[in-house]
C-alpha cells in the first residue's frame, strides 16, 4: 500500500500574561523509530505506574477532568488521547536534536488510526486541556501520518531524574493544601481557599523570563513564581482534587496574550483570573467569579478551534493559531466575590452599609468590597457621592459604624480602588 507521510511540528500555543511566547524547533520521527514503537491497536495503561502519590482529602472526591476529551468526535481521536496519557512519562533522557533544552519522549504508533493534521492537533490540545498535572511535558511534538497509522513523539522540559524529584515536591505541596480543607466547605469556599493561597504565595513573573518552570504548575506551587500559565494550571489541578470542574481559556488582555480559568460552581460557570488578582496594591477579587460580559471589558477571548478551516488554522511555519476548545458562557452572578462576600449597594440612603461596616470592623477586616447595583444606581454618581473630596459621604457610614461599635474603631480616612468596568469599589480600611 502506498503510504502518505507527513512529518511536521505543531505547537499548541501558550498564552502568557504579557505576550505569547513560542518554542519552535524542527524534529522528525525517523523510519527506524517507527519500527521500534508500540504497534498494538490498543493502548494498555499501567495504572500502578500512574498511581498518584498525592494524599487525597477525606472530605472531597477528586474529579477527572474530561472537558477536552468530550470535544473529540472520532474513535481515532479518543484512542490517541488515551495513548498520549499512557505515554506521558515515557522518558528517554535523550536531548532533542533541534532544541537542547528539551528531551525526547519515546515515540509510539497507533495502527488503524485515521487522523488528519488538524484532528491530531485538536487531540493533543485536549490532552493539555484536561491534564494540568503533566507539568514536565512541553507543547511541541513531532508526528508521522500514514494511511493506517499515526506515530507521535512528545517532548519533556526536564530529564527523568529531575521529573521524579519535581513530582515528589508537587505532590507534597498539593497533599498539604488538601489536608487543610475543612469538612463541609462549599464549592465557593474551596475555590476561594485555593485562589487566596496562590495569590498570597506565588510571585508573578513577566513573560520575558527564560525560566521554563514558571510556565508550569511546578513553578507556581514549588518555586512560588510563575507566569499566567503556571497560575492557571496550578489552580485547575487544585480545584480538580477538591471535586470542582474547571477549564483554561486562551485569550488576551488589553495588550497581549493571556490565559485564565473558567470554574463551575454549584452548576454554573464563572470566569476567574488568579493572575490578575495577584496585585501588590490590594488583595483583590476583581476577577473572582465574573461573567462573560464583565470579562470582555478587560479580556479578549480567542475563537474556538472549529471556527477556522484548515487554511486558517495553521500558520505558514506549521504552528496552530491561538484557539480554544471550550468557551463556557458565564452569566451567573450569585457567586461573584463582591456580591457573595462583599456589600451590594443599591441605595445610598440606608444604614445597612454602616451595619455591614461594623461587622467587618469587629473582625479587623482590612478591606471592604462594594458592588454597585447599576440596575438601580449610576456607578459614577455613587463613587462621587461616597469618595469625592467635597462630599465624602463614606465618612458618615464610618461614623455610624463606630456608634454601633460603641467606640472609634475605624478611622475616617481610607484608600480606595475604583473599577468602573466591573462596577466595584475596594476600600482599604484604617483602624485606630
Amino acid at each position: 500500500m502506498h503510504k502518505r507521510i507527513i512529518i511536521s511540528l505543531l505547537l499548541i500555543i501558550s498564552l502568557l500574561f504579557s505576550s505569547c511566547s513560542q518554542f519552535v524547533y524542527e524534529s522528525k520521527v525517523t523510519k527506524s523509530e517507527i519500527v521500534n514503537t508500540n504497534k498494538s491497536n490498543t493502548v494498555k495503561i499501567d495504572k500502578s505506574k500512574k498511581e498518584s502519590k498525592i494524599k487525597l482529602s477525606p472530605f472531597y472526591r477528586k474529579i477527572k477532568l474530561r472537558n477536552g476529551y468530550k470535544t473529540l468526535t472520532s474513535e481515532s481521536e479518543r484512542r490517541m488521547y488515551k495513548a498520549i496519557i499512557a505515554h506521558a512519562d515515557d522518558f528517554t533522557d535523550k536531548k532533542a536534536s533541534s532544541n537542547k533544552s528539551l528531551y525526547e519522549m519515546k515515540s509510539f504508533t497507533l495502527h488503524g488510526c485515521d487522523l488528519s493534521q488538524r484532528s491530531l492537533a485538536k487531540t493533543v490540545f485536549a490532552v493539555f486541556q484536561d491534564n494540568p498535572q503533566f507539568f514536565w511535558l512541553d507543547e511541541p511534538y513531532s508526528y508521522s501520518i500514514g494511511d493506517d497509522y499515526v506515530t507521535l513523539k512528545l517532548y519533556a522540559n526536564m530529564s527523568s531524574p529531575r521529573y521524579k524529584k519535581c513530582l515528589k515536591q508537587v505532590n507534597a505541596v498539593v497533599s498539604n493544601l488538601l489536608s487543610k480543607l475543612k469538612k463541609g466547605m462549599s464549592e465557593f469556599e474551596r475555590e476561594l481557599y485555593f485562589h487566596d493561597y496562590l495569590v498570597k504565595n506565588c510571585k508573578y513573573l513577566d513573560d520575558k523570563t527564560d525560566d521554563k518552570d514558571s510556565y508550569t504548575l511546578y513553578g507556581c506551587l514549588v518555586n512560588q513564581s510563575a507566569v499566567c500559565m503556571g497560575y492557571t494550571s496550578a489552580f485547575q489541578l487544585l480545584l480538580s482534587y477538591a471535586g470542582i470542574n474547571s477549564v483554561t481559556v486562551n485569550g488576551a488582555n488589553t495588550a497581549s496574550g493571556h490565559i485564565w480559568n473558567a470554574v463551575k460552581i454549584e452548576g454554573d460557570w464563572y470566569y476567574t483570573d488568579v493572575t490578575w488578582d495577584d496585585t501588590e496594591d490590594f488583595f483583590m477579587y476583581d476577577n473572582f467569579n465574573i461573567t462573560t460580559k464583565q470579562l470582555k471589558k478587560t479580556h479578549k477571548i480567542v475563537p474556538k478551534i472549529d471556527s477556522y478551516n484548515d487554511n486558517q488554522l495553521f500558520e505558514s511555519n506549521g504552528l496552530i493559531k491561538s484557539v480554544n476548545l471550550i468557551i463556557p458562557k458565564c452569566t451567573a452572578v450569585k457567586y461573584n466575590y463582591y456580591r457573595y462576600k462583599g456589600y451590594v449597594l443599591d441605595n445610598l440612603y440606608t444604614n445597612n452599609m454602616a451595619e455591614y461596616l461594623s461587622k467587618q470592623a469587629k473582625s479587623k477586616k482590612p478591606y471592604l468590597y462594594i458592588c454597585v447595583d447599576t440596575n438601580k444606581l449610576d456607578y459614577n454618581t455613587v463613587y462621587n457621592s461616597l469618595f469625592a473630596e467635597d462630599t465624602f459621604g463614606f465618612a458618615d457610614y464610618i461614623k455610624r459604624a463606630n456608634l454601633i461599635l460603641g467606640k472609634d474603631v475605624l478611622k475616617t480616612s481610607v484608600s480606595v480602588t475604583k473599577k468602573e468596568t466591573l462596577s466595584t469599589i475596594t476600600v482599604k480600611l484604617k483602624y485606630n
